[in-house]
């Protein structure tokens, strides 16, 4: 199963980046920086990444977000949470057909979710287990895009996160494969 879900992953970049090649497209490029809250697990969380993909008449757009959250599950434990999602975007653009300046937008998209903590020190001893999960995952969210100047912009943007597997490895004492949660991110858009 593990192995479906790279499959999955690998085609939806293989996706965006052919689909993006062929067709009349304004690429762009946003790194970010967010914080993660609302999950039962989350704790605040800074953490950081990038999307890469491509608008179609700055209306409907694909991309891929990679993200990552060092510390997690809190700062008293060697934990992270990494996400990588295919998605699909719709925008109103306002302003120039060549150039808009403004254009919130709604997402949502399919992925990857790696969850780790570790090490956790057992009751019964001195050694140490590390803990890891890699589920299927969902996001779905929106923001707004600003540009200005031609190539140059900022984006904020608010997505939900969730595994959308509901199994734990672990026999629930410790469950790493029902995240949730909530990211705020603020970007530069490269177009």
């Amino acid at each position: 199963m593990k192995h479906v879900r790279l499959h999955l992953v690998v085609a939806a970049v293989v996706t965006v980046l052919s689909v993006a090649s062929t067709a009349r497209a304004d690429g762009f490029f946003v790194p970010w920086v967010g914080v993660d809250t609302g999950g039962r697990t989350a704790s605040s969380a800074i953490d950081f990444g990038a999307n890469v993909g491509s608008t179609y008449g700055g209306v409907v757009g694909v991309d891929f977000d990679f993200g990552y959250a060092p510390g997690f599950f809190g700062s008293s434990v060697d934990s992270h949470v990494l996400t990588a999602m295919g998605n699909v975007t719709v925008g109103i653009p306002f302003g120039s057909p060549s150039a808009p300046r403004f254009r919130p937008y709604v997402t949502g998209g399919i992925g990857l979710i790696h969850a780790h903590l570790g090490p956790v020190y057992g009751v019964s001893g001195p050694y140490a287990v590390s803990l890891s999960s890699n589920d299927f995952g969902v996001n779905v969210g929106g923001g707004v895009s600003g540009f200005l100047a031609d190539h140059v912009g900022l984006r904020a943007d608010l997505r939900y996160i969730r595994s959308a597997e509901d199994d734990s490895p672990y026999g629930g004492v410790i469950d790493l494969s029902r995240l949730h949660y909530w990211r705020t991110s603020f970007g530069v858009v490269l177009r």
